[in-house]
């Protein structure tokens, strides 16, 4: 698969998996039963497993290794935050209040990844900021 299909089927995931997360999010905040719903618990799944599946696609097709890379490497440290808040908001979050601050750290957290990737600096939204 070209690199340009590979980098395509990423962006498009990622665009789906974020806009899906703050969907739920906004369903957890106003007590929407679609949220226990099978497709809302099983479909995250299957676009994340695309998003990395591409991810790491694109790496082989680059031969590259995202340790050496720093904005790659802020990236996987991003996503694994990301994650984490993700669990506290729809899962672990004891209160309400808990979950809905998860939830919304987790949004900045996926919109500093999307800002990484696109000034491939690890600084992100500041890349080229002279002060």
């Amino acid at each position: 698969m070209p690199f340009e299909w590979l980098k395509l089927l990423h962006a498009g995931s990622a665009l789906l998996s974020i806009s899906g997360f703050a969907l739920r999010g906004y369903w957890m905040l106003t007590g929407n039963p679609r949220l226990r719903s099978r497709p809302a618990r099983v479909l995250p799944h299957i676009l994340d497993t695309l998003l990395l599946a591409s991810a790491i696609g694109m790496l082989v097709v680059l031969q590259a290794n995202p340790f050496e890379l720093a904005w790659l490497s802020a990236k996987i440290a991003a996503l694994l935050c990301y994650i984490g808040l993700g669990m506290v908001a729809f899962r672990f979050g004891k209160t309400r209040r808990v979950r809905v601050i998860a939830c919304g750290m987790a949004l900045l957290v996926a919109a500093y990844i999307v800002a990484v990737a696109f000034t491939k600096s690890p600084w992100g939204p500041l890349a080229g900021w002279s002060g």
